[in-house]
């Protein structure tokens, strides 16, 4: 009996350790002003960082990826959180010693290799939610309409409201750039782009690789710059 139990209470840990946490935001809200920090952004507080430019200038600001509205945000001399208007004209952003780009939305950088680099992209989508029904039992919603954030010329962030209650989960996905900075999904098709396809087979026929997991992804993009 006690082993049975000692199972049961290690299954249960960790069911826990891997579970993903959940968001809820109710009709009407604005999931800016509801979500806690860390359903948001990268850093518990904004952080002292460098924006380097296409242009050689740089600016240092207090900055903090905000991963909800894929903005990079920081704090003007007026104390007033902005987003960054154009990100197309960044090469990089370093804040502590973390390393962002952008392209078609912002990537950390989590591993280089010679001249490629593999990135982390943190989003939080939407989920189902379970509503209240009859007799207080929960039943599934239909759609979710998409939340969205939109950001004028100044840079300002514009807050919207959801239509429908809904839940937010945070999703982490792997992407493989270039020396041009261009980064692609880390995929088996996009690792086959980007290098030789006979090395990639001989790879992928001695090794099974999780596209989904870091360490997997180390060691192929380490392999295809030997």
């Amino acid at each position: 009996m006690s082993r049975r139990i000692l199972l049961a209470v290690c299954v249960f840990c960790m069911h826990a350790a891997t579970a993903q946490k959940e968001y809820p935001v109710k009709a009407g809200e604005i999931p800016n002003e509801v979500l806690p920090n860390e359903a948001m952004y990268v850093f518990p507080a904004f952080t002292e960082g460098v924006a380097w430019f296409k242009n050689g200038t740089s600016s240092t600001q207090r900055f903090n990826y905000n991963f909800l509205l894929d903005e990079m945000h920081f704090i003007n001399e007026g104390g007033d959180t902005l987003a960054i208007a154009d990100p197309l004209l960044i090469s990089y952003l370093v804040i502590d010693s973390l390393r962002f780009y952008f392209d078609n939305g912002y990537v950390r950088e989590i591993f280089k290799k010679g001249d490629y680099k593999l990135a982390l992209k943190q989003q939080m989508v939407q989920i189902p939610y379970k509503k209240r029904g009859g007799y207080d039992m929960p039943t599934e919603t239909g759609s979710i309409e998409t939340y969205g954030s939109i950001s004028n010329s100044n840079g300002k962030i514009a807050h919207l409201q959801v239509k429908k209650d809904i839940l937010f989960r945070q999703v982490n996905s792997f992407y493989i750039a270039d020396s041009f900075n261009h980064f692609l999904r880390a995929d088996k098709k996009n690792f086959y782009a980007l290098f030789a396809s006979e090395k990639i087979s001989n790879y992928l026929e001695e090794h099974k690789v999780n596209f989904n997991k870091k360490e997997d992804l180390e060691a192929m993009l380490q392999f295809c710059q030997e």
